[in-house]
């Protein structure tokens, strides 16, 4: 019995750190997506501010 409940404790804890590491690459991705938007942009605007 000892075995069945260590195995699901186990289950449980990989599926919430494969969860967590989930929204943890969105997050990232979507931080990269908008860091290199606001680089593009501020580029362009002081491009077209001094030119």
């Amino acid at each position: 019995m000892r075995k069945i409940i260590d195995i699901f404790k186990n289950i449980f804890l990989d599926l919430f750190s494969m969860g967590k590491g989930f929204v943890y690459g969105f997050l990232m991705v979507g931080l990269f997506i908008i860091t290199c938007a606001a680089l593009i942009y501020g580029g362009l605007f002081l491009k077209n501010l001094f030119f």
